[in-house]
């Protein structure tokens, strides 16, 4: 049996075949290996050093780790930036405010020198908040339910004063009140230890409904 020829380094890249000449070794070459190509080795000590690598600047910080500003343009990425109104845009409802038809006067007792606001119908005089007149101001004698009325009539342009039926009297300028009366402005109110002035806004020269 005919034995396989021996290729050589040359032969397997490609480089000969079998049967080509072969190229004589470079001078200075040690002949280990007769018959084949010398191929070119980089003497390691001779060889230039490798360009420094410079690593790819971390994210948010420049070549020299420094840290880089943030800047964000409306429009090109990031946060999209407000809208304009739309002139033609229908305005948010608004609730009306329930008109203010007189205040009560704090002029004796806890609270001296503050005021409520009394509006259109019949507010509540108490300490509770759900009353229209609250007088929360440490008089503990004044029921935390409606002690007593207030009603602005705006068809008749009047004032009036009714009790709670509470066990403390209201007063209506000294004198109890014990049915509803007619409410005057200057009027003084008392309940406990607290005496009201009554200052009237609505009346014959002025109502909401005139405006």
């Amino acid at each position: 049996m005919a034995k396989k020829p021996i290729l050589t380094d040359d032969e397997l890249d490609g480089g000969l075949t079998p049967g080509d000449p072969v190229p004589p070794p470079l001078p200075g070459t040690p002949p280990d290996r007769p018959g084949s190509a010398t191929r070119m080795i980089t003497d390691p000590e001779t060889a230039p050093p490798p360009p420094p690598t410079q690593a790819a600047p971390q994210q948010g910080r420049d070549a020299s780790g420094h840290a880089r500003p943030k800047t964000r343009i409306h429009g090109y990425g990031g946060e999209a930036a407000p809208s304009a109104p739309d002139p033609a845009a229908a305005p948010a409802s608004v609730a009306p405010a329930v008109p203010v038809v007189g205040w009560l006067v704090v002029t004796a007792g806890p609270g001296r020198g503050a005021s409520v606001p009394l509006h259109q119908g019949m507010s509540g005089i108490g300490r509770d908040p759900v009353n229209s007149a609250q007088v929360d101001f440490g008089d503990d004698t004044i029921s935390r339910e409606a002690h007593a009325y207030v009603t602005y009539d705006d068809e008749a342009r009047l004032f009036y004063l009714s009790h709670g039926g509470k066990t403390n009297l209201v007063r209506l300028n000294g004198t109890p009140v014990l049915t509803v009366e007619m409410l005057a402005h200057g009027d003084t109110i008392r309940i406990g230890a607290t005496s009201l002035r009554f200052v009237a806004l609505c009346g014959p020269d002025f109502d909401w409904s005139d405006a």
